[in-house]
């Protein structure tokens, strides 16, 4: 992220950090509103994902935040690090709950897992992911976890990505599910592509359906938890 915020300034963008949107209005021109001061813009792109906070809420019964915990081991021995992962390659398993993992420059495991519907971080990180960690590699059982942090990712019904225009002006992609670091790339691409005439690819995204939670935002979170609850018990009989 740092090295392609990077390459955005060298092409001329600014990034304004801790300037979070309050509102949007739409209209020609569209009007953002910030703590600090108001934008107007021909167009916008809504890439927050998860970090909205309502300012798009015909979008938001589509889609839920979700919390994913992420521990840090101390550095391993190289042999050791080579061991857990010959190849060095990113995993993640196909569990309905799934886990992943890698391995860092300088031979640390990064080990992540684990949902909260709704988005809420849990008291104790490490506690609830270094359990999954010692069960794929048990032989770290003394090693010591230097760093446990969460983020929000956005999860929809159907697990597809949100593509879409709204007013004809404000174009919005979001909605990864767990796979943003790749498909987040894509739809900027395809952003790109559409406003500047080329709708072919970005309209397949934008024209798969998206059904709204069961239960609405009350439910939505303990009726996902009953189903996520279901399938993580089929994945534990191995049905």
């Amino acid at each position: 992220m740092l090295g392609e915020a990077a390459a955005f300034e060298s092409l001329g963008g600014v990034i304004f950090e801790q300037s979070p949107l309050v509102s949007l209005e739409h209209g020609s021109p569209v009007v953002l509103k910030t703590a600090g001061g108001t934008i107007r813009a021909d167009r916008v792109v809504m890439a927050g994902n998860a970090y909205l906070n309502g300012v798009l809420p015909v979008l938001e019964g589509k889609s839920m935040p979700c919390g994913t915990q992420v521990i840090t081991t101390a550095p391993l021995e190289a042999d050791v690090a080579r061991a857990l992962l010959p190849n060095n390659m990113a995993v993640e398993d196909c569990n309905y709950l799934l886990d992943y993992y890698r391995l860092t420059r300088d031979n640390r495991l990064i080990f992540g897992g684990g949902v909260n519907y709704g988005g809420e971080d849990p008291a104790n990180i490490e506690a609830l992911i270094r359990p999954k960690m010692l069960k794929a590699f048990p032989q770290l059982a003394d090693t010591k976890i230097d760093y446990a942090w969460s983020g929000t990712f956005l999860m929809t019904l159907n697990r597809l990505p949100q593509f879409g225009v709204l007013n004809d002006n404000v174009y919005y992609a979001q909605g990864y599910s767990g796979h943003g670091v790749t498909c987040s790339h894509l739809a900027g691409r395809l952003i790109s592509e559409v406003m500047t005439g080329r709708d072919e690819r970005f309209d397949a995204f934008a024209g798969l359906p998206h059904l709204p939670f069961p239960g609405g935002r009350m439910l939505r979170v303990p009726l996902s938890a009953v189903g996520a609850w279901y399938y993580q018990t089929r994945d534990k009989l191995g049905i």
